[in-house]
């Protein structure tokens, strides 16, 4: 038997304070129902040891996954809709999903709407696995009667985030692991075979040729203050994300990431995907449009976009249009703002939104494919020029040798 506490409200609206032995948490609900008590919170005795178990296996296991909420969310829509109550809904996905964090929170929201409170408000008290935008869609599924086909569109909209997400991180795992290469190629050569030649020279009389010198001091520096080149290693991204972490800062990055060459597009392509797709799914749902381009400008990932959708917000507010403020904006290439124009005249802008979405998808996907192609030819260059750059600095002394050899034989 393990025993638990509880804060329950009676039928006068009481708070009522207690601990309670059963065999587990669901014996402890069903018995405070047959008294007459709304439940406010169940915890096991002991709650901050709970709480910090909890912690523990957040910092170990890492947050919930998208992929892990969009198959949530479809599982969920498929068993409202066959008719399954709300709590055995939970209950099941809660027995089906294997990480310790997740089940603990399905757990706590099932409790809560045992408890009477809405699936939306349940939602909104686990903010690191169900964001705004979910939750704003979720209250809208609850306030239309439609949340099964709500719980459908999120399944959708998350699995589609993450087959954008995995396209640009798979894309780049190549060239990245020939930069790793490529690192650790050039570290050996400098701190290892390096030295072996540099003591060879320094029996010969005539001075060394200049990129001869500089490859000795960089490999001299190298093995002798290596804990420097450590130092900087860490110091960059350190500084990045410190400058970063400032308005000021962080708009300057965002500004540069979408002038980048050629990264500075496929940057473009994405925030017009996430932007156009995020919106349309809520404006499908039933949020209003207010709501909808606040929550848009949370998860928008880059600043300058935030800005435009507080313009785009600030126009709706005096009964302007959508696309004005966007194509003024110069963020946004004239055919998403005239899309977007028809879809505002048309009454059909939810729809245009997702065609838009679907478009810079695919947009995103080839760009992604062939900056993979022209990537690692660049990296696999790039690796060339360097060691062979280093062979070339290295035998420059040796030919010097085999001439002085031969100018001394006549």
């Amino acid at each position: 038997m393990a025993r638990f506490a509880y804060v329950v409200r009676d039928s006068a609206g009481k708070s009522v304070n207690g601990v309670m032995e059963a065999a587990d948490r669901n014996q402890v609900i069903q018995k405070l129902r047959e008294s007459g008590y709304l439940i406010t919170r169940i915890t096991e005795a002991g709650g901050a040891a709970t709480k910090t178990n909890v912690d523990l296996i957040e910092r170990l296991t890492g947050r919930v996954s998208l992929k892990e909420v969009a198959v949530f969310s479809k599982q969920f829509s498929a068993m409202i809709n066959a008719g399954l109550t709300m709590i055995r809904c939970l209950r099941v996905l809660e027995s089906q999903t294997d990480k310790k964090l997740f089940k603990e929170a399905i757990m706590k929201i099932r409790d809560a709407i045992a408890g009477g409170s809405p699936l939306s408000a349940a939602l909104a008290q686990h903010p690191k696995i169900f964001s705004r935008l979910y939750v704003s869609m979720v209250k809208a599924g609850e306030e239309s009667g439609s949340l099964d086909v709500t719980l459908a569109r999120l399944a959708v909209h998350l699995e589609k985030e993450v087959s954008l997400r995995d396209q640009v991180s798979s894309s780049m795992k190549y060239p990245q692991a020939i930069a790793i290469v490529m690192v650790i190629v050039v570290s050996l050569l400098m701190t290892f075979v390096i030295p072996v030649f540099a003591r060879m020279f320094e029996g010969l009389g005539s001075a060394l040729p200049t990129p001869t010198r500089i490859l000795m001091a960089v490999s001299y520096s190298m093995k002798h203050f290596w804990f420097l080149y450590i130092g900087i290693f860490v110091a960059i991204p350190w500084l990045r994300r410190t400058i970063e972490a400032t308005p000021a800062g962080r708009l300057a990055f965002d500004k540069m990431r979408l002038k980048l060459p050629v990264f500075g597009l496929l940057n473009r392509k994405i925030g017009v995907a996430r932007f156009t797709r995020t919106l349309g799914t809520l404006l499908s749902s039933g949020v209003p449009i207010i709501g909808a381009l606040g929550i848009v400008e949370e998860v928008a990932g880059n600043v300058v976009i935030e800005n435009a959708v507080q313009k785009v917000r600030d126009s709706i507010k005096e009964g302007e249009t959508i696309a004005e403020p966007l194509e003024a904006s110069g963020v946004f290439p004239p055919m998403v703002t005239n899309m977007i124009a028809v879809g505002e005249e048309s009454g059909a802008l939810d729809e245009m939104l997702n065609k838009v979405a679907d478009f810079y998808d695919a947009e995103v996907e080839s760009m992604v494919k062939a900056l993979t192609s022209l990537l690692e030819p660049i990296m696999i260059s790039v690796m060339g020029v360097l060691v062979g750059g280093i062979v070339i600095a290295l035998l420059l002394p040796l030919f010097k040798m085999i001439a002085i050899l031969r100018d001394m034989a006549h």
